[in-house]
């Protein structure tokens, strides 16, 4: 593990704002998107609705509430837009190639645990569709993935407020955790199936849902890695100092 530290923010640097006016990004997150948005606003925001998604997708796979999930299919879209307002933004501002090669994905892979959720989303969906049941046991494991993720995610939004080294290995350390609970829930959902205690319907659909809050904790490591590379790189130092 890195020593203790902090980082001087990237986003922060390519569009310059105040700690104190990064308070209201809380209240951004469920509004539509401002016609004028900085990096650092968009990449917190839409790290707000993937919170706000996870949350909300954990609660279907109990209510079945249509309307959650047409909130959580909403937030979905909107995460997309983000990524596309963010992205041409930063591809027309001219900033140094190989600073724009870190941050340019952090929209992207931002995006793609948004992809990760809705995935999870069409499960829930066609489990409440069609009465699909999943076991007390496999419901447990669910909260367990989507409480690591969420904290994961919480983390990186701070990480991503003020760049702390432990914080960054936390979330890593996270991710790697995520991995091993997927990889035991899997071996774990064989034993109940060949048991005869797991709807054969379910199968499937509980391993995709496994795949992709893999993916999603592994982007959230590619996030971690790429502020380790910002770090060390020296056209950004240069802009940071």
């Amino acid at each position: 593990m890195k020593e203790t530290g902090t980082f001087v923010n990237p986003f922060r640097i390519l569009s310059p704002k105040l700690d104190a006016e990064t308070i209201r990004i809380e209240e951004l997150h469920s509004r539509a998107i401002p016609p004028t948005l900085t990096l650092e606003e968009g990449v917190l925001i839409m790290i707000s609705k993937l919170m706000e998604m996870t949350r909300l997708v954990s609660k279907t796979f109990v209510s079945g509430s249509h309307e959650q999930m047409d909130r959580c299919s909403a937030l979905a879209d909107e995460v997309d837009e983000l990524e596309d307002v963010l992205t041409k933004d930063l591809i027309g501002a001219g900033i140094d190639v190989e600073v724009l090669k870190g941050v340019i994905r952090f929209p992207y892979r931002l995006e793609r645990i948004g992809d990760m959720l809705e995935s999870i989303l069409n499960c829930s969906r066609a489990k409440a569709n069609k009465g699909i049941p999943f076991s007390d046991k496999a419901h447990a494991e669910l909260d367990q993935l989507f409480a690591v993720m969420l904290r994961m995610m919480n983390n990186l939004r701070d990480v991503l407020r003020v760049f702390n080294c432990v914080l960054v290995e936390s979330i890593i350390a996270d991710g790697k955790k995520l991995n091993q609970m997927v990889e035991d829930f899997k071996l774990a959902h064989w034993e109940r199936l060949e048991m005869g205690f797991c709807h054969v319907a379910a199968h499937s659909m509980y391993r995709d849902i496994l795949d992709s809050a893999k993916l999603a904790g592994e982007y959230m490591i590619k996030m971690c890695e790429t502020l380790y590379e910002l770090e060390h790189c020296e056209a950004f130092a240069s802009r940071a100092g």
